[in-house]
């Protein structure tokens, strides 16, 4: 009986792998990297936080993204190889920043394994050293996409995936802040912590001009879910200050504040815009339907989580103020939880989305019955 599970649980894995994009022929998004950074910024900031320890769990999370990570390297190769690789991820003006996906996706994996395995600290080193090299190229494609979208006046298309072009920057400053303590190294990532500041400051505007210069968008069609790293951004530009020491406390907590406002606004028009989607749709189709874009949400509010738990409000101005002293302990208490949910929620749908259950039962359920007691 035991042999025939086993088998089972093998032959289910198998076809776990088959199903995956990369095995079937189909493209990659590039925006998958999103799935190591959400993963990931739930174990670097919520497991401490937990009663029991997570020690196995996060062992074998760490072996999961570490194998979705060379996936998506051995995907990406494939696609160059095949001579596709510009066409699929560098021509479109607004959807090749999602390549920034791969730069935040490489740091993060890097925190995590740093942290899990410190004795691998020197390999570790060597690929954020990489990751850097792959940053620049990336920071040469948004400049050439920042000039087409003004050139061509692109404005209707673009969303919140523009901001990865600053959380790609941040992510770097706190892998650099962590693993090295070469000053030239850390003068570059201050250099890029004022660089992604800069683009979030474009990118914001041009987010202003497309919401709100141009008339007949829908909320439930046209709204992304990208558009949550306009807060998401700016709370990885408050951790990456706190890990430089680049800014003061009081600036530390000005970005705060900014994040909390838009926090509010940005999913209040998410609320919204699954409220009006409830009404025109199914459950199924309004809110049961994956997408590797969701991902986004369950980094940014990870960020979010993370900064609020570590800016010290004691040493602000205006921070031992009992308003934000709430809000801190609010997000602290209750974001955990909301953390775990929000996980729990993508993880089903995208399971539900990739597990290869249609075929798991027409394989597996004869093995299973001649295995019963009864048969």
């Amino acid at each position: 009986m035991l042999q025939r599970v086993m088998v089972c649980m093998l032959l289910f894995g198998v076809l776990f792998v088959m199903k995956l994009p990369l095995f079937r022929g189909n493209r990659v998004d590039a925006s998958y990297g999103a799935l190591i950074m959400a993963v990931g910024i739930f174990f670097i900031g919520a497991t401490t936080r937990f009663s029991f320890s997570m020690e196995l769990p996060a062992y074998v999370v760490d072996f999961l993204l570490v194998m979705t990570w060379a996936l998506l390297v051995a995907a990406f190769m494939q696609a160059a190889f095949k001579g596709v690789f510009r066409r699929r991820y560098l021509t479109h003006p607004v959807q090749s920043f999602a390549v920034g996906t791969w730069v935040a996706g490489t740091s993060i994996l890097c925190l995590v394994l740093v942290k899990q395995f410190p004795v691998y600290k020197e390999v570790i080193s060597l690929i954020s050293l990489l990751n850097g090299g792959l940053w620049l190229f990336y920071f040469i494609l948004c400049l050439k996409c920042y000039k087409v979208i003004i050139e061509s006046k692109y404005y209707e298309r673009i969303h919140g995936v523009l901001f990865l072009s600053t959380v790609s920057k941040q992510s770097l400053v706190i892998l650099y802040s962590t693993l090295f303590e070469n000053q030239i190294l850390q003068a570059v990532s201050r250099g890029m912590l004022y660089l992604g500041i800069i683009f979030y400051v474009l990118n914001f505007f041009l987010m202003i001009k497309r919401y709100c210069f141009f008339r007949g968008w829908s909320v439930s069609e046209d709204w992304k879910n990208t558009n949550c790293i306009v807060h998401g951004a700016m709370s990885i530009t408050g951790i990456a200050s706190i890990m430089s020491g680049v800014f003061s406390t009081h600036v530390i907590f000005f970005i705060w504040v900014w994040v909390i406002v838009w926090f509010v606004i940005i999913e209040g028009i998410e609320v919204w815009r699954l409220v009006t989607r409830l009404k025109n749709y199914s459950l199924q189709k309004a809110a049961g339907t994956y997408h590797v874009s969701q991902w986004a949400r369950n980094f940014t509010f990870g960020t979010f989580y993370v900064f609020t738990l570590n800016i010290d409000l004691s040493k602000t101005v205006y921070g031992p103020e009992p308003l934000f002293l709430f809000i801190q302990q609010l997000v602290i208490e209750g974001g955990l939880a909301v953390l775990v949910c929000l996980l729990v929620i993508e993880s089903s749908l995208f399971f539900k989305d990739t597990l290869p259950w249609r075929e798991s039962r027409l394989l597996l359920t004869p093995i299973l019955k001649r295995s019963l007691p009864f048969q």
